[in-house]
Order: structure tokens, then C-alpha cells, then sequence
């Protein structure tokens, strides 16, 4: 029973697959004799001659004729398959299609571009013959696409004319192949030297950043005019941008014929800018254009400054090839250790590693300053201009994303690997900031949109040099300043708090008052190895007072080692005047620093803008400031910072560390000023 149900489908199948064949349903069209696709169609007459619109015209009813091949679009012709045995003949530079005029059937018609209509003047059949050359047919008039004179020259007309054997009516089709490479050289900025003379380099005439500024070769001055920042695109294609103008090397018009002049023009994307760079066997390097598949080249091979670099066919001359040297430009800016990164838009706003996260490809954002280690970053130069930057809380760098947009790409951390992609060049900016480049694309560090609100993307960024893509690096040590306010203090705990970098303690008050907590702080401080410095709080109203309150505050130390300077607080002297306040401090000094010990004063912004002749005072004398801002805890912005000279700044009395129970005042010090 099986057997039999089994013969029946057999038969079934053979019936179906029968079915199919008579009825062509896997009949290859045998009309369809070449691919869809752009050509340029040869007259085998001539292998130098082609198709060819007459001026590389535009306009409607532009004749048909024969030329020199000069891979102009006037020359290439984009084939369509109609499906019914028929194409679509389409002129690339006009976007017209080959049309009989008129649709007139007689010998000797004319040829010319016109709108596409799909009538039957523009649909032909291909033919191949059996040299493996080409016949093109009218189907509205069967006539045979055919030069009008054997004598084929430049300018001969086009038309159609009934069969014959000459070879006026045969073509060959030379497809246009669409041009890709690969990645060759790594993204950099290099210097271009020409293979024919080694110290002639490719340059923008006259250091222009004009667009259509002309492109030529000139003897090597390494000037950033003849630097150019080399990307690739992942697609096959780089962009070649001048240094100095920000400009791209591009094809004029984005014209395809030989000998097309080469200019610089403002980034567009489009093929006239994008490059193939294709290595020799000897160590050279080709640059061919997308838009015309023809090669960059020292114009007529003369090598002298002011030469012209255009395109031109394949030649394999030492005028088509060039070499790539990669130049240095970044150098040691800064000094190796772990640095907080502000961005240039909001004084309070750090690049920050999202959450804290320590896994691979954890976002990099920015944060307001919250003094954690996710916050802080281990910068260290390693050689050829380039650093590591290393996230202190995660132990992973800094890294750009290898995929991205043709304008940024995403940052994360990583695993250091010493990847170009993890690699950065810090070079300065102004005011105190720096460009934090990096070394894999040469992109900025920039804040997304110049935002300012916590979570707001760090990526790179093509430069624009505006505050997004400036950042101050600074070494911050943070503190706290404490007295008998604070209690018993858990210096175990605070000890084991990456946050805290060293303590202030007060000694006393005045000339009689011993802080009830300062021994213990003090004996505290030194057994967990916590740098600390000491404070007095003034309450003398005169020179002489204030002498006596040094003293007072010398008997109270005696005998006691400090890593920060000993400090005088003076902000309870409101009536006194401008003088008397500055010479009370320059008393304190002397004596202080006669001792053996640093000398400081602690005052508020408001004292030493307005109650203290800070430029008499000595310049090795620390300042402590004082400046809240809306004092929530938080770091303010730049605006409540005082703007002179200092060592320390509190920016808060509400902080909250553990360890302490309540309210305790914040400080932090600026690149090792404590």
C-alpha cells in the first residue's frame, strides 16, 4: 500500500515539474544578454572611441555622437532590463535616455538624449554577436544603432541605419566597476610625499582655508598646510582633511574625465571626497578617487613647488604613487597622576564612569562633583605623544568605540589594552584647559550638545575648539576641618574612605581656649596616617593681640608634626579696618614661620576681597578660603570661587562623610597645593 502511494506521488511530481518546462515558468530570458549596470560602450572600430553626449550637455535633445574616451559621465550609460526582451539606455551625467528622434523608421535617423517617455524610440535590444561584440536594435523601428561614416572621429554623429557588416554597428560593453578598498593606514595626521622626490609633499597653495583652494605639490616645510587627518570609514573609503583650513581634498565638480583638477572644499560626504588608498608592492601607496575610479597624480610628472595634483587613468608611474608619514602632534603636556577632568561648559560637571560600573563598555558620562573615584583618573604619558587615561575606582580606560557616525563616536571604559582606540593626546587649550584628542581618529573629547545635566554623553567629536570640547585637569586632594562641634569621631572608618585625602583640626580659640578634642583628633590623625594641618580661630583685635594668639597657638602644637600648613582663621574682625587685619596676619606669619612651621590664614571670599591687602601679603603665605555658594553639600560652580591665589578652598559646611555623625566642612585643594 505504501509502495503504490509512493508511485503516485512520483508520477505527480514529474507532471508538475513537466508543467513548469512547457510552460517556460524556468525559462531563462534569452533576451536579457547582459546585467543591469553602468557601461561604457566602446565602437569596435576604434578602442579609443565610445558614446558620447555632445559638450557633455544636460539639456534635453543633446545629439548622441563619438569620442575620445576621457571617462567623463557623458560617457558612461546605466542598462536597465525592461523584462520584454528590451532596455533603457540612460546617460549617467544627464539622466536622459538614448531616444530615435521622432520615432522615425527610415535609415539615417538621428540619435539623441531625451526624458525618459517609455515609448518604443527608447527601449533597444541588445544582440550579441558571434565576436563577441554587440549589436544595439531600435524597437521602434528595428534599425540598428550604427556611427553615420566609416571614418570614425571625434564628433561622429549617432543614428540608426539598417543591418550591415561593418563594424560601425558593433559595440563592446566595459562595465564600470563599482570602486572600493580597504583599510591600508591607520587614522592619523601624515604628511603625503610624492614618490618622484621624496621632500616635495602634497600642500594647499598658499596655506588657504578658502574652499576651492588648489591642491600641488611643495618642498616639505612642516607646516600644518601640508598635514592632512587621514580617516577611514569603514566602507572601503577615507577622507583626507587639511589641518589647517579643516577642509577635505575633493574633485572638482566631481567631474570623472582625465585631468580633473584636485581642490580642497568644505565636507559634504559625497564620492567626490572619498578615497581609496591602495598599497604597491613597493611600498607606496595609490589614491584613487570613488567618483571616478581614476588616480591622484603630480601633473605631467614635473616635480617642482606650485606642481598641480589632479586624477588621471591608471599609469603606474612614480607620479601616481605617494607615501604616508605620520606626524607626532602631541607631546607631554601634563605631568603623570590622578586627575578629576571638569568639562569646559559647567565648572561643577566631571566626566564621570557611569554608576561606578567596573564592567567593560560602561558608559562615560558627565556628573556633578561628588569626590568619588569614578570621578578621578589616572593619567599617565607613555611615549610619542600619547597617555592613558585610567579610571581610579574602575581600573579601566578610557576607550572610543570603533563604529560611530562620519562626526563622533561613543566613549566607554575597557580593559587597557594600549589600543590605538585607548590612547589620547592632551594638547593645550586656553585658559588652563585642555583638547583631550584621541589617537585612534583624531576626534575631540566633547560633551554631547554642550549639555550640562547629570548623565549627559561624553563621546568624541570632529573639533569645532568650543567649550565642550575644553576640560580642565586638575589634581584635587579633598578634606575635612574639624573641631569639638564634631564630636567623638570614628577615625577608623574615615581612614577607609577614599574620599578623604587629609583633616584640619582646630587647636583652640584666642589666647586661653585649648579645643576640648584637639589632642585626641590630633593623636587620631597621626595613628590611621591621615595627613593633617591645625587651625586657631582669632578673636584679637589688634597687632599685638594677634602676636600673642601665635604664641598661644605655638605652646598648643609644641612638640607635633604637620603635613599642611598651621592656620590663623580670622573672621571675627569685621570692625576692624583693611591694615590693621593684613598686618595682624603678616604678624602671625613671622612668628609662626620663625617656628619651623608653614604658616596659613583661613578667611572668607568676602575677607579677602574686601578686608585684606592680599598683595602685601608674603607669597609663600597659604590661603585658606572660605565660599558656599547655595552650601547643599555639593561642589559649586567656578562663580563662588575665589579668584585670586589659594591652597585650599571650603566650599561647604553641610558635608556628610561616615565616620562622623552630622554636618562636617568640606575642603579640597587644587594640584598639590597642600
Amino acid at each position: 500500500m505504501k509502495k503504490r502511494y509512493k508511485i503516485i506521488l512520483i508520477i505527480f511530481l514529474i507532471f508538475i515539474v513537466s508543467f513548469f518546462i512547457e510552460n517556460k515558468v524556468f525559462a531563462v530570458d534569452e533576451n536579457k544578454v547582459i546585467q543591469n549596470g553602468i557601461y561604457e560602450i566602446e565602437i569596435n572600430e576604434s578602442s579609443k572611441k565610445v558614446l558620447d553626449i555632445s559638450g557633455a550637455s544636460k539639456e534635453i535633445g543633446a545629439n548622441v555622437q563619438i569620442w575620445d574616451k576621457c571617462n567623463g559621465k557623458q560617457q558612461r550609460f546605466e542598462f536597465t532590463y525592461l523584462n520584454n526582451g528590451y532596455y533603457l539606455i540612460k546617460n549617467v551625467r544627464s539622466g536622459y535616455v538614448l531616444d530615435v528622434t521622432g520615432a522615425l523608421k527610415k535609415s539615417g535617423t538621428n540619435v539623441q538624449q531625451w526624458e525618459s517617455n517609455s515609448t518604443d524610440a527608447q527601449k533597444w535590444k541588445i544582440l550579441k554577436n558571434e565576436d563577441g561584440t554587440y549589436s544595439i536594435i531600435s524597437k521602434c523601428n528595428g534599425l540598428f544603432l550604427s556611427v553615420s561614416t566609416l571614418d570614425v572621429v571625434n564628433g561622429s554623429n549617432v543614428e540608426v541605419y539598417s543591418k550591415s557588416d561593418k563594424k560601425i554597428q558593433s559595440f563592446k560593453f566595459n562595465k564600470i566597476k563599482d570602486i572600493t578598498g580597504t583599510k591600508t593606514i591607520d587614522d592619523g595626521i601624515y604628511k603625503i610625499s610624492s614618490a618622484l622626490d621624496s621632500t616635495k609633499v602634497i600642500d594647499i597653495s598658499g596655506a588657504s582655508k578658502l574652499a576651492g583652494a588648489n591642491v600641488q605639490v611643495w618642498k616639505d616645510k612642516s607646516i600644518s598646510s601640508q598635514e592632512f587627518y587621514i580617516s577611514y570609514d569603514g566602507k572601503g573609503f577615507y577622507t583626507i582633511k587639511n589641518v589647517n583650513s579643516k577642509k577635505v581634498l575633493d574633485v572638482t565638480d566631481a567631474r570623472t574625465e582625465r585631468g580633473t583638477n584636485v581642490w580642497q572644499w568644505e565636507s559634504n560626504s559625497t564620492d567626490a571626497q572619498k578615497w581609496v588608498i591602495q598599497k604597491t608592492d613597493d611600498g607606496y601607496y595609490r589614491i584613487i578617487s570613488k567618483v571616478a575610479g581614476i588616480y591622484l597624480e603630480v601633473a605631467g610628472s614635473k616635480i617642482e613647488d606650485g606642481s598641480n595634483i589632479q586624477i588621471n587613468f591608471e599609469s603606474k608611474k612614480d607620479n601616481q604613487k605617494f607615501s604616508f608619514s605620520e606626524v607626532q602632534i602631541g607631546t607631554r603636556t601634563v605631568k603623570d597622576g590622578t586627575y578629576e577632568i571638569t568639562t569646559g561648559v559647567a565648572s561643577n560637571m566631571l566626566v564621570d564612569v557611569s554608576s561606578g560600573s567596573s564592567l567593560d563598555g560602561t558608559n562615560v558620562q558627565i556628573w556633578a562633583d561628588a569626590n568619588e573615584n569614578q570621578q578621578k583618573f589616572i593619567i599617565t604619558y607613555i611615549g610619542s605623544g600619547n597617555y592613558k587615561i585610567i579610571c581610579k575606582r574602575t581600573k579601566k580606560a578610557l576607550t572610543v568605540a570603533k563604529t560611530g557616525t562620519a562626526y563622533f563616536s561613543s566613549v566607554y571604559q575597557s580593559t587597557y589594552t594600549g589600543d590605538a582606540n585607548q590612547l589620547w593626546i592632551i594638547k593645550k587649550a586656553n585658559d588652563g584647559k585642555y583638547y583631550i584628542i584621541s589617537k585612534y581618529n583624531y576626534r575631540y573629547l566633547d560633551v554631547a550638545g554642550a549639555n550640562t545635566a547629570n548623565g549627559t554623553d561624553i563621546r568624541v567629536h570632529q573639533p569645532n575648539y568650543t567649550n565642550a570640547q575644553t576640560f580642565l585637569l586638575e589634581q584635587k586632594k579633598y578634606g575635612i576641618d574639624v573641631s569639638h562641634w564634631q564630636g567623638i569621631i570614628d577615625f577608623k572608618t574615615l581612614k577607609n574612605n577614599d574620599r578623604l585625602d587629609f583633616i584640619i583640626i582646630r587647636a583652640g580659640q584666642a589666647t586661653t581656649i585649648k579645643d576640648s578634642k584637639f589632642e585626641t583628633n590630633y593623636e587620631n590623625s597621626k595613628k590611621y596616617n591621615i595627613p593633617v594641618g591645625a587651625y586657631l580661630y582669632a578673636t584679637a583685635k589688634s597687632v599685638e593681640e594677634a602676636k600673642q594668639e601665635a604664641n598661644y597657638f605655638l605652646s598648643l602644637i609644641k612638640g607635633k608634626q604637620f603635613e599642611l600648613p598651621i592656620y590663623y582663621d580670622v573672621e571675627a574682625q569685621e570692625e576692624l579696618d583693611k591694615s590693621t587685619i593684613t598686618e595682624m596676619c603678616i604678624a602671625f606669619y613671622n612668628i609662626i614661620k620663625s617656628a619651623g612651621y608653614r604658616p596659613g590664614i583661613y578667611a572668607s571670599k568676602y575677607y579677602l576681597l574686601y578686608k585684606i591687602n592680599v598683595n602685601d601679603l608674603p607669597k609663600d603665605l597659604s590661603i585658606w578660603v572660605a565660599s558656599y555658594g547655595k552650601n547643599d553639600g555639593a561642589m559649586p560652580k567656578d562663580t563662588y570661587r575665589y579668584n585670586g591665589n589659594y591652597d585650599i578652598w571650603q566650599y561647604t559646611s553641610t558635608g556628610r562623610i561616615e565616620g562622623i555623625n552630622g554636618d562636617v566642612d568640606f575642603d579640597v585643594s587644587f594640584n598639590g597645593k597642600t
